[in-house]
Parts: C-alpha cells; sequence; structure tokens
C-alpha cells in the first residue's frame, strides 16, 4: 500500500510526459509521439489457438498462399467449388472482410509488433469469424 505522496505508475507516466513536452508551441516532442504510436504491447495470456492461427496465417503470406489483395486465395478451392451459387457469393463477401483484418496483421507483424493488443485482437476475431462461417460449409478457407 502506498502513500498519497508516492505517485503511482501511471501518474508517473503522466509525469514524464509532462517534463518531455516541447513548452513553446505545444507540440509533442518526437519522444511522445513515438511511445504515442507505438501499439499496447499484451501482458495477459495469449489463447494457444491464437498462437498457432497466427503463425500459419504468417506462414501463409511468406510462402505466398494468401495474397493480400486477391480474397479469393483464402478459399480451399475443394470446398468452394462445391457450394452452391449463394453461398459462393456470400463466402466471397465475407473474404473481403476476412483479407482486410489479414492485411492489418501482416502491417503490424512486419513493424516487429508481434505481441500487441492490436495483432492478438485481429487475430482472435479472424479465428472465430473463421470458425462461424465453416461451422455450416465446411473448411471453406485456408487459414
Amino acid at each position: 500500500m502506498s502513500d498519497s505522496t508516492t505517485p503511482n505508475a501511471g501518474q508517473k507516466i503522466i509525469d514524464d510526459l509532462k517534463k518531455m513536452r516541447a513548452p513553446a508551441n505545444n507540440d509533442v516532442s518526437p519522444e511522445i509521439q513515438e511511445m504515442l504510436n507505438a501499439p499496447t504491447k499484451n501482458t495477459e495470456t495469449i489463447d494457444p489457438k491464437d498462437t498457432e492461427f497466427l503463425q500459419a496465417t504468417i506462414q501463409l503470406i511468406e510462402t505466398k498462399k494468401i495474397d493480400l489483395y486477391t480474397p479469393s486465395s483464402l478459399f480451399n478451392h475443394e470446398v468452394y467449388n462445391q457450394l452452391p451459387e449463394a453461398q459462393k457469393a456470400l463466402a466471397e463477401q465475407d473474404s473481403f472482410s476476412l483479407l482486410s483484418k489479414i492485411r492489418e496483421i501482416w502491417k503490424l507483424w512486419q513493424s516487429g509488433d508481434h505481441d500487441t493488443y492490436q495483432i492478438m485482437y485481429l487475430v482472435h476475431a479472424i479465428r472465430l469469424t473463421k470458425e462461424r462461417l465453416e461451422a455450416a460449409g465446411g473448411d471453406l478457407y485456408i487459414i
């Protein structure tokens, strides 16, 4: 337990930010801007399924099996080709959203931010969406 004169960790960060602030024109100093631009590191336990999914997705991108600007590259064509036209249209529509999130993951990954809340949130969202979409139609996506 700390007394009221000892600042907590959050207050210390605020005090440090105030010290780094450029006083002349109220611009943010480069150090502060860099800190603000950096994604927040994830300190929570990560679901092993999400970690596995992330690694598999990154590998598919690196081996060019997923083209970040071609939604059809997400399809398992053996399953996709068997679908009725209406379900193919829905799968194509969903692939745009999935691929958009995968591009965001790739941007974060390339910047070296492998363990951030942002990347893990996107991975978790994609994995759950994929599982929901495949529950009725089978293994439609290669991710």
